[in-house]
């Protein structure tokens, strides 16, 4: 069994979509986290956490047409910790989330108001 998370935060790449050898579509791109503190008064940014999300099949299709690096997202599914080596060999550790639902979060735009006189 693994773990659950549910992630508010922001993609910090666009998604990029790629087919498996069983030709399953699946998308991929990181998401940043970063808890805000209050301190006195004050609110102030916690240290960024860096997640790589993935999602498959028709979800991932749609999701390279919604999601733009900047877009604030969130993210649901099982979440662990993976292994990878770097490019120097390294092997690093990282944070995955295996996306089960994703949601865009629309921003409010204001609406302008219309000219109080007719423009003829």
């Amino acid at each position: 069994m693994s773990a659950q998370i549910r992630v508010k935060g922001n993609a910090g790449t666009d998604p990029e979509l790629k087919f498996a050898k069983n030709n399953t579509a699946y998308a991929t791109f990181s998401l940043a986290d970063t808890p805000r503190i209050k301190k006195g008064d004050d609110w102030l940014d916690g240290e960024t956490v860096w997640y790589r999300v993935v999602t498959f099949g028709d979800k991932a299709e749609s999701l390279v047409d919604m999601l733009s690096k900047g877009d604030t997202v969130i993210v649901e599914g099982a979440f662990k910790v993976s292994s990878y080596q770097d490019k120097n060999g390294e092997t690093k550790s990282g944070l995955e989330i295996n996306a089960r639902e994703v949601d865009v979060v629309v921003r409010s735009v204001k609406k302008q108001r219309a000219p109080e006189v007719a423009p003829w």
